[in-house]
């Protein structure tokens, strides 16, 4: 990156933070004032209306790609392989535990409880705002696409991964709204405060790769 496009660079994530830290507070203040159902409800019906026992046997299994225990795989992964522990390792775990972190102080401190006006797919207890499959999820695949981006040189295999885990990134989060586990502004705030993380995270990798490549440059 050329110095005079690293102002417009920084200027760029901060707008896109900004933005998805406002949509967060949106979707606050509406489970705040009570008046969530308004987005809720029909996008609620929506995927209710879509269940089958077929349809709800593939949802439950994907939901699961969220996890705890998968995210906390693939990162393991990546830290124990060693070319890529430091690049790409370091900052998916760290980034995934403060977005861990981040939602369950929102959750005791919002206290939405979970829906209780559908059947439950799955089993899952505690707090409903903000999803925290949502959060991890689309930290964790927006960062890998943007390593994809970043470091895949082959077009065509750049768009397959990038598609591959934009499924995921995504997918996790509407299937927690199918399974009634959460409202979809659970979902919605969910992936805002996710992509919030994944822009600073990448705002201090490219911090961290400059200055220590300035170091090199001056201790040569």
């Amino acid at each position: 990156m050329t110095d005079n496009a690293k102002p417009v660079n920084a200027l760029l994530r901060a707008i896109l933070t900004a933005a998805c830290l406002a949509g967060f507070a949106v979707m606050l203040e509406l489970v705040l004032s009570g008046n969530a159902s308004v987005l809720d409800g029909p996008i609620r019906n929506w995927f209710y209306g879509m269940r089958s026992d077929c349809l709800n046997s593939i949802v439950t299994c994907f939901t699961h790609l969220g996890d705890w225990y998968a995210i906390t795989i693939i990162c393991i992964v990546f830290l124990a392989v060693k070319p890529t522990r430091i690049r790409f390792g370091v900052p998916l775990a760290a980034g995934s535990v403060f977005a861990t972190l981040l939602r369950k102080v929102i959750k005791h401190l919002v206290e939405r409880p979970r829906p209780s006006d559908i059947s439950h797919l799955i089993v899952e207890h505690g707090y409903s705002f903000p999803s925290g499959h949502a959060i991890s999820s689309m930290f964790l695949f927006a960062m890998l696409i943007w390593f994809i981006i970043r470091y895949v040189r082959k077009r065509q295999l750049k768009v397959i991964l990038s598609t591959l885990a934009a499924i995921p990134m995504i997918g996790i989060g509407l299937s927690r709204i199918y399974c009634g586990v959460h409202y979809p502004t659970d979902v919605f705030a969910g992936w805002l405060l996710g992509l919030a993380v994944m822009i600073i995270t990448t705002w201090i990798i490219e911090y961290v790769v400059s200055h220590s490549s300035r170091n090199c440059i001056h201790t040569d």
